[in-house]
């Protein structure tokens, strides 16, 4: 079988470890070798083999996989591998495609240890994830499809335990606050289509600050993105160290501008890729892939 699950975009700012977005970069793992360039034998400590184990698939079966996600730069790979994992395990005893998605995002989600990138790599769009509670936003018609985000990442990756060591034990009720409201705002405005809103949406004091100034490559990028005219929303990706930006989908003239000036921004030190939201989540390919 082989299977497919998207990279995401956690946090969008203020939704600490509850919001996520799913991007088209897809994560792909089959249990026969694909007639297809650049699949790698997953090694048994590879976190698409430690799903799939969890999820009850045989510890010596051998597994295939291949990815564009750069892993270690806030673009959920491990979430994604977790997800494909456990999927394809639990699809090998027959089950349902909803069935096996909630048990691949049960799985996931507990390896990972918060369930932001597993939910949107599971479900695909956005999601909210509290605890083993999950459910998709339910975004105004059409809306996804109208919209772009450019993802700039680092050459120099970071662990979420490392970006976590930066961030305070205590926050002050003012910023508590400043952040809870623009996490239902990202909510709110996706529901009803008012894009306007998302830039104030996107806005945190939860994590974001501190995270930025422990890589001011970050800062720099996402400065630059926050002046672009063309920007929606903009957020430090996950734990960092990548910045995602949301553009329209028919701005080509500024889509075009921000991913130059990101680029002169980084020069050879970073990439940037422009993206869609994936809806579908993850999903098999069939037997042949």
């Amino acid at each position: 079988m082989h299977v497919i699950a998207p990279a995401s975009s956690a946090n969008l700012g203020p939704g600490f470890d509850c919001l996520g977005l799913a991007l088209d970069l897809p994560f792909e793992l089959a249990d026969v070798q694909p007639d297809e360039p650049g699949f790698l034998l997953a090694e048994p400590t590879h976190p698409a083999v430690v799903a799939f184990v969890a999820a009850g698939g045989a510890a010596d079966a051998t597994l295939w996989w291949r990815s564009p996600i750069p892993p270690g730069r806030g673009l959920g790979f491990s979430g994604a591998a977790r997800v494909a994992g456990a999927y394809l395990a639990i699809q090998r005893g027959g089950v349902d495609h909803g069935a096996c998605r909630a048990g691949a995002m049960r799985v996931a989600a507990l390896l990972e240890g918060h369930a932001d990138n597993a939910a949107a790599s599971t479900f695909g769009g956005c999601t909210v994830a509290v605890g083993e509670q999950v459910v998709a936003v339910p975004v105004a018609e059409g809306l996804l499809e109208q919209l772009r985000v450019v993802v700039w990442s680092p050459a120099r990756s970071t662990s979420t335990d490392a970006s976590r060591r930066v961030l305070p034990e205590q926050l002050p009720l003012v910023d508590a606050t400043f952040s809870i409201g623009r996490a239902a705002l990202w909510v709110a405005a996706l529901a009803s289509g008012e894009l306007s809103m998302l830039r104030t949406a996107s806005q945190d004091r939860v994590h974001q600050p501190a995270r930025l100034a422990a890589r001011p490559d970050t800062s720099a990028a996402y400065d630059a993105a926050m002046a672009a005219p063309a920007v929606l929303a903009c957020w430090l990706s996950g734990s960092g160290p990548s910045i995602a930006a949301l553009v329209r989908s028919d701005d080509d003239v500024g889509c075009a501008a921000l991913v130059d000036e990101l680029t002169a921004v980084s020069g050879d030190e970073g990439r940037v890729r422009t993206l869609v939201v994936d809806v579908h989540g993850v999903r098999s390919l069939g037997p042949q892939g």
